[in-house]
This record gives C-alpha cells, sequence and structure tokens, in this order.
C-alpha cells in the first residue's frame, strides 16, 4: 500500500510540477512583454456631449491615466488590493488651464471629452456636459459613456482663485468578462 501511495504522490507531484512549469513560463513570457499602460487624452470643446460638440478643443487637459505611488522603494507598494475584479479607475489632475475661465467655461456650452488614445483620437470614450450647481468654487459632472466604450466617471471642475479652472477627472474602466468584453448591464 506505501508502495502505491508513494508511486501516488510521485505523479501527483510530478503533474503540479509541470503545471507550475508550463504556467511559470507563461508568467515569464507576460513579464518580458511591455505592459501597455492606458492613457485617454481628455479635453474641453465647445458645445454639448450631443450633436453640436465641436470637434476642435478650446484646450488640452492632461491624460487620464492609472493613479500609482511613484515615490516608493517597495515593489509592491502598487499591487492590487481588496476585490480584485473591481474596476479600475483611472485618474488626472490639471492646473491651472488658461485655455477657459471659470466665468465663460459656465456662460456658455462646454463639455470635457475622452478619448480613446492619441492614434485613435477620433474614438470618443466618454463625455459630460459642464453645467450644474457650483459649491464652494467647485462643480462635479458626471462623464457618461460615448459608443458604448464603457468608460464613466466624473470630472470635479474647480475655481482656482484666478478666475481659471481646475480640473480632476476620475475614469472607471468598463467591466470586462473572460473573453474580453464588455458586461451588458442587465435589463430588470
Amino acid at each position: 500500500m506505501s508502495r502505491l501511495v508513494t508511486l501516488k504522490n510521485l505523479t501527483l507531484g510530478a503533474v503540479l510540477a509541470g503545471g507550475l512549469a508550463i504556467s511559470g513560463a507563461g508568467l515569464v513570457l507576460a513579464q518580458d512583454e511591455e505592459a501597455v499602460t492606458p492613457s485617454h487624452p481628455a479635453h474641453i470643446h465647445m458645445g454639448t456631449c450631443g450633436e453640436d460638440l465641436d470637434p476642435n478643443p478650446i484646450g488640452p487637459l492632461n491624460y487620464v491615466e492609472p493613479r500609482l505611488n511613484e515615490e516608493s522603494d517597495d515593489e509592491n507598494v502598487n499591487a492590487a488590493q481588496g476585490v480584485l475584479t473591481a474596476s479600475n479607475v483611472l485618474y488626472s489632475l490639471s492646473e491651472e488651464g488658461d485655455e477657459v475661465t471659470w466665468e465663460d467655461m459656465l456662460a456658455t456650452s462646454h463639455a470635457i471629452n475622452l478619448h480613446l488614445s492619441d492614434e485613435e483620437i477620433e474614438v470618443y470614450i466618454a463625455c459630460g456636459d459642464i453645467g450644474g450647481v457650483p459649491v464652494e468654487g467647485e462643480l462635479a459632472i458626471a462623464l457618461h459613456s460615448v459608443n458604448d466604450s464603457g468608460y464613466t466617471g466624473i470630472a470635479v471642475l474647480t475655481e482656482d482663485g484666478d478666475g481659471n479652472v481646475d480640473v480632476e477627472i476620475f475614469l472607471a474602466e468598463p467591466v470586462v468578462d473572460a473573453d474580453n468584453e464588455p458586461d451588458a448591464t442587465p435589463v430588470s
């Protein structure tokens, strides 16, 4: 009986070692490939997110990218924690935008528009009309998905004291299923 148990253990060990070797090779390949960091251009445009959005922006904002701890020697500082299937939230802070003043931005129609990438600048992924009730010099607006991209978020616009606008963007990436397709929203 002990010979059978030993043979079983050796076989199981060989299968596990082979599986680890195969998956380890995949990990090495994945690590060798350069990681693609999503980077989405963002702009302030005249008009609204509907059909009257001027395709020529009045001013660029900073790129919307993953928010990471950059000044740390800990190699695990940017490791995901908590629920690992949660959507990633991308971030941008554009300070002292001189393209439009707070007063002008609220006097006429403006929108914040986000693009898929520099290479695909014509592909819009999220947009938000600038309007609402400013509270203590801040205005929060919703960013809605465009072209079924699945990207949504908020932008917080702040009057900076000089009459200019600072823009902070939080953009949630779409939730994807195992086939790398955005999950559909169930109809109730």
